[in-house]
This record gives structure tokens, C-alpha cells and sequence, in this order.
């Protein structure tokens, strides 16, 4: 065995822990036309969560998801119910006041218990435990900031208390603790909610990838297959739209965060802890088996960028190994969400005027509560209720003072990218020089690919170029993909989309 292959080995099955859970079955895709009173695109808890609310409300439901239900970013979450978002209200309060900071504090805690009452009522068998949640601090400068945030969230009305400790194995400089949290197998729960809607006479495909969609009364969307669906209203809740009205490509930027699971002795690690500094660890334990699991998160940086590397899982490793006595490392992920420009999510008409296109985004790595925020949000909005928390979610504001500094940062990203890295990224080698498991930008007869050599020794060329505006995409070593460093669209090996914006995939070469 290679020197490579020997440290995957050693960093566990490159597999979510919540992937394991039994197969739920298989769904067919959409063929021909179909009609609802709403279509919602994606079966994420978003979606899925929408579609149950809606179809409880009477209307009939169609969900499509482009693969299967569960496997996009639900499927790899670090899956914390609570209202507490690592670094959240005193910045909110910054740029939204002291109510827009209530507002979405509320909001939350009404999402975490909502959750909590369906699973209780409907007996959804997905190891729903409570726990606190803390925010720690790993040295005297984190301390300062959790100070800051816990007069911020006790001025919002949330359970919060500063403490002069966490619970974890190592030294810390004091905690920020919210009570009354909970965690969960999402997994579990999106095939309770499943069954759920089905029970309420919906219906859900999957390998049905929206591509399409035609405003108007009804809403007209097409399928990559050439399927065709009419819906009263269209609910998009694909991480990032697939449809680019509202430019929420330029609102929301992507990033790319790591999680690992290992076996561990001695005490249960209690609660869920993050810190808010860099480098950030997400840390939690989860039921498997008989036993619990030790889970680290954290590494995030920007999607397409050159960090993306295996070793963003070893030095979660360390960590693990570093503070706990660990066995074996059991599985290794990643995940990708997109953080929104001024820190709320956006949620509500694709564009002032739409007549019946609902997009959810930008969750910024907290989606279990924030889409469920936006599942009541939108069925409000569907069904012509006032939802009074609406105004700060709201997916058409504008907000200078609170979008101006990261959007005009991220955003001037994208020509750097655009164009210099055309230029700059001329191929030094030929596609024949790779070696097995290795992707890079090359030469292939007198012309630039994205090109990859898999383990089994076959080559792989496509399109060098992003089929959403353009830009060049970048090797992603950690999970071999092609990534747009632009606006976040990802790629298999073979060109296909894993995630939007882009809907075409990357041409063959």
C-alpha cells in the first residue's frame, strides 16, 4: 500500500456518518408533465420542511431533488438544532439593531422547538437528544469576543450565560452557554419528514434536477430529462438557486467546511461547542451503535480555493488526538453553505416581481434551525399570511450599510479570478504526467483541460471552464471535484454538476 492510500486509510471511510443510516428507498425520477400547487426543488430540510408545512396546509405538493433525498448538505451537516451560530448577535445587532437581532433569535428558537415537537408527536425515531450549546474561548482574545456576544444574546432574549469554563478536556478561557439546545440524526429525521409529507398526499422525485423555470401564473419548470412540472408557485431551496434572478450568486459566498468522526475513550463529551476564533473547531458527540463518536468540524475556508487538501482532515485528526484519547477515526466529510452578505438568510420572492418564485439561502453552515425558519416563512408567504419576522429575512432587501463590506470583499474576488486565472494558470504539464488520483489544469493536444487520472489509471478530460459565468475551475484535492472559485459551482471529475449555480455540465474534452 502507498504512502497516500495509507493516510486515507488512517483518516477513516471517506463517507458521512449520517450516509450509513439504512437506505431509505429508492424514489423514481419525474417523466412526462405533472401539476401541484407547489413544486419545491430540493429535498433538503428546507425543502422538505416546506413541502410538509404546505401540504398540511392543504396544498398539494411535488419535491424534486436532482439526487437522492438527503445526500446534498443536510446529509453532512454537523447537525445542531439551536439557536446559538457560533459568532452571531453581536454582529447581527451591528448591522440589523438590537430588534433585527431579536427577530432572528426568536425566530431560531421557534425553529429548534418546532423541530422538537414534530419529532415528539410524529415519534420520528432520530436519536433527538437536548444539550447545551457553548461557545468557548481557546485563548484571552476569543474571551473578548464571547463576552461581546453574550450581552448581545442575553439583550436578544435567548437562554444564554457566560461561564468560566466549557465542558471539554483542555484548558479554556471561559464559555458563552445556551440552554435547552438539542442534536439529531438528519438523516433520520428528512426520511421521518418524507414519510410525512407522502402521508399528507405528496409526492417526491428524485434524480430530477430542475434546470428551468418560467415565471408566471402557472410557473412553468423544466427537468434536465425534459420532464415538465406547472406549479401555482415554484419554491427553489437548492443551497444557491439554480435560476439566476436576484444575482443571490453575488449576495451568498460559498464555502467549504470538514468534519471527522472517531472513536474515543473516556468521559461522553457533553454539549456542543464551537469557538469563535481561527482555526474554528465544531465540536460535538453522536450515538452510533452502542457507543457515541467523537465528531470535530471546522478548516472552512472559500470554495475554490487552493486550500482544499486532505490535510484539512489530518489536522482535524490531530486535534482529536491532541485532547481526547482517541481510537480510530471512523469517517471523513465535507460540506459547502454559502454565507449571505449582511448575515441573515434570504428568503422570499426571487425578485420584487415575481408572482409565484420562493427562494431559501444562504444558511451560513446553521441550516437545521435556519431552514426551518424558512419553511414557516415561506408557507406565510404561499398561503397569504403576514409573517411579521418576514421584513428582516426578506430576500429583495437592500441594506447598504450591512452587505457594503463583504459584498464589495467577495465580489472582488470574481474578475481576479475571472480573468487572471486564465491567463496566470497556463498548463506546464501534459495530461499523460498525471498520476493516479491527481487533477490539475494541463495540456491535452495543444489544449487546456481540467484533467484527472483516477486510481484505476484512466484519464479524464473536461472544460477548464465554469458553464455559469465563465470562470476557471480549481482542482479540489480534498474530494476530487472541480470548483469554481467564483461563485462556488462544483463539478465531478466527468463534468457532472454537483453544485449550483451552474446547471450545465462542464463539456468533455
Amino acid at each position: 500500500m502507498g504512502e497516500s492510500a495509507a493516510a486515507s486509510d488512517d483518516l477513516g471511510d471517506h463517507r458521512s456518518l449520517w450516509l450509513d443510516a439504512a437506505p431509505d428507498r429508492v424514489r423514481p425520477p419525474l417523466e412526462g408533465e405533472a401539476r401541484a400547487d407547489v413544486l419545491v426543488a430540493g429535498a433538503g430540510i428546507t425543502g422538505l420542511t416546506t413541502a410538509l408545512r404546505l401540504a398540511r396546509e392543504g396544498r398539494s405538493v411535488i419535491v424534486v431533488d436532482q439526487g437522492r433525498l438527503g445526500t446534498g448538505t443536510t446529509g453532512y451537516t454537523t447537525a445542531k438544532v439551536t439557536s446559538q451560530h457560533g459568532m452571531t448577535y453581536a454582529s447581527l445587532r451591528r448591522k440589523h439593531g438590537a430588534e433585527g437581532a431579536r427577530t432572528y433569535g426568536a425566530a431560531n428558537e421557534r425553529a429548534k422547538e418546532w423541530i422538537a415537537g414534530l419529532v415528539a408527536g410524529e415519534s420520528i425515531d432520530c436519536d433527538f437528544r437536548r444539550r447545551d450549546a457553548y461557545l468557548f474561548a481557546s485563548d484571552a482574545s476569543e474571551r473578548r469576543k464571547i463576552e461581546a456576544e453574550a450581552e448581545a444574546a442575553r439583550a436578544a432574549g435567548l437562554p444564554a450565560t457566560l461561564l468560566g469554563d466549557a465542558p471539554l478536556p483542555f484548558e479554556t478561557h471561559g464559555s458563552l452557554r445556551f440552554s435547552d439546545q438539542a442534536e439529531f440524526h438528519p438523516y433520520k429525521y428528512l426520511l421521518g419528514l418524507a414519510e410525512l409529507i407522502e402521508r399528507e398526499g405528496g409526492t417526491i422525485y428524485e434524480r430530477t434536477r430542475a434546470v428551468g423555470a418560467k415565471d408566471g401564473s402557472p410557473v412553468v419548470v423544466e427537468t434536465d430529462s425534459g420532464a415538465r412540472i406547472e406549479a401555482d408557485h415554484l419554491v427553489v431551496a437548492t443551497l444557491l438557486p439554480f435560476l439566476d434572478r436576484g444575482f443571490f450568486f453575488a449576495r451568498a459566498f460559498g464555502t467549504r467546511s470538514y468534519v471527522i468522526t472517531a472513536t474515543y475513550e473516556g468521559p461522553r463529551q457533553e454539549g456542543m461547542l464551537i469557538n469563535p476564533g481561527s482555526p474554528s473547531r465544531s465540536i460535538r458527540s453522536v450515538p452510533h451503535g452502542d457507543a457515541e463518536l467523537l465528531m470535530i468540524g471546522g478548516e472552512g475556508h472559500s470554495t475554490g480555493a487552493s486550500k482544499a487538501k486532505p490535510e484539512r482532515y489530518e489536522k482535524l485528526a490531530a486535534y482529536a488526538r491532541e485532547h481526547w484519547s482517541v481510537g480510530r477515526i471512523k469517517h471523513r466529510w465535507s460540506s459547502q453553505d454559502f454565507e449571505p452578505d449582511d448575515g441573515v438568510p434570504f428568503v422570499g420572492p426571487i425578485t420584487r416581481f415575481s408572482t409565484g418564485i420562493y427562494v431559501a439561502t444562504g444558511m451560513k453552515k446553521w441550516g437545521i434551525t435556519g431552514g426551518t425558519v424558512a419553511a414557516e416563512l415561506l408557507t406565510d408567504r404561499i398561503c397569504g399570511r403576514e409573517n411579521p419576522d418576514a421584513s428582516l429575512f426578506s430576500s429583495t432587501r437592500i441594506k447598504p450599510l450591512a452587505e457594503a463590506p463583504k459584498f464589495l470583499s467577495e465580489n472582488a474576488r470574481v474578475p481576479f479570478h475571472m480573468v487572471g486565472d486564465r491567463v496566470r494558470d497556463r498548463p506546464t504539464r501534459e495530461i499523460e504526467d498525471l498520476k493516479p488520483g491527481e487533477g490539475d489544469i494541463v495540456n491535452k493536444g495543444g489544449s487546456k483541460v481540467a484533467g484527472y487520472r483516477d486510481e484505476g489509471g484512466a484519464l479524464h478530460a473536461v472544460s477548464t471552464r465554469c458553464t455559469h459565468l465563465g470562470c476557471q475551475v480549481r482542482w479540489n484535492a480534498a474530494e476530487s471535484t472541480w470548483d469554481c472559485p467564483c461563485h462556488a459551482s462544483r463539478f465531478s471529475v466527468d463534468g457532472e454538476v454537483l453544485n449550483g449555480p451552474a446547471v450545465e455540465p462542464l463539456g468533455e474534452r
